[in-house]
């Protein structure tokens, strides 16, 4: 199965610029999460499915659906000159750390922090997870699976027999423990005014991507939209080990968006608290 101190009022310049990465790192570490378990080296990790196979009469084309766009923020004044996008790592990073959040600068991985998170964001808007120039760090530990036993029937004369049965440990929860004390750290009006102000920045770093996908104001919001329309978890996530990796038992959720089998993944205690800090940021995006 291919299973991103609240800060004070009066933020310096520097300390507010720190939060709106923090915003823009933790829609990216979802992503990133989610592929760290998925090397076919490893037989714990899960695996895509497999390409329907080719139909001997052309499938129906699905119509064409637009996007929702969204207007971009205001822009808002500024006590000193943005740095260029190309030298902005250092300034990033000396900001984080004057956030003083636990963990908040070891999750970073250093270097074109912005574009690394502009594209992640556009990836995750897909529904897919990043699979390489990552922002954030790997969570500590390996996927966990639970095994245990269940009587099936079986045999010629329908007596019970002995089965083994796979889930999500709860165990792997854990590892996601460190992402989400950092997204519920964020205060949201700070980030978004960030946000305005650095805007021009993660524009452009989008627009070198050439995608003509719009602005990228109006990919962001679709990306959080993305995330927060994962299903929640009901009861055990049984698997399936058909081969090398780990598959959900369950078609319906093994044919989910990569993006959404992130979320289950991570349980869902964890699911709702990154739902809810990415519902507050979306809905102070929208504001003018």
């Amino acid at each position: 199965m291919s299973y991103q101190q609240r800060p004070t009022n009066g933020l310096s310049v520097a300390t507010k610029w720190g939060v709106v990465v923090v915003a823009v790192c933790a829609i990216s570490a979802i992503g990133y999460y989610f592929l760290i378990n998925n090397k076919s080296a490893e037989p714990t990790k899960l695996r895509e499915l497999p390409s329907a196979p080719p139909q001997a009469v052309a499938p129906e084309v699905a119509p064409v659906v637009d996007k929702p766009a969204y207007e971009e923020p205001t822009p808002v004044p500024v006590p000193q000159p943005l740095p260029e996008l190309n030298q902005s790592d250092a300034s990033v990073l000396a900001s984080l750390k004057g956030l003083n959040i636990n963990g908040l600068v070891e999750m970073v991985i250093p270097g074109e922090i912005l574009r690394k998170f502009v594209r992640a964001v556009d990836i995750i808007e897909e529904g897919k997870v990043v699979t390489d120039y990552r922002p954030i760090a790997s969570p500590q530990g390996a996927f966990t699976v639970d095994s245990y036993t269940v009587k099936v029937s079986g045999g010629e004369v329908g007596e019970q027999q002995d089965a083994e049965q796979l889930r999500i440990s709860p165990k792997n929860y854990l590892r996601y423990t460190l992402f989400v004390e950092v997204m519920s750290a964020l205060d949201s009006d700070a980030a978004i005014a960030l946000y305005k102000r650095y805007y021009p920045l993660l524009n452009k770093a989008y627009q070198e991507l050439g995608l003509k996908k719009g602005n990228f104001h109006s990919v962001l919001i679709r990306a959080i939209d993305k995330v927060l329309s994962a299903p929640s978890a009901n009861g055990d996530l049984l698997l399936i080990h058909p081969k090398v990796y780990y598959q959900f038992a369950d078609p319906v959720l093994e044919k989910l968006p990569e993006v959404h089998k992130l979320m289950l993944r991570m349980g869902p205690d964890n699911a709702e608290k990154i739902k809810a800090s990415l519902g507050h940021i979306r809905e102070k995006l929208l504001q003018k």
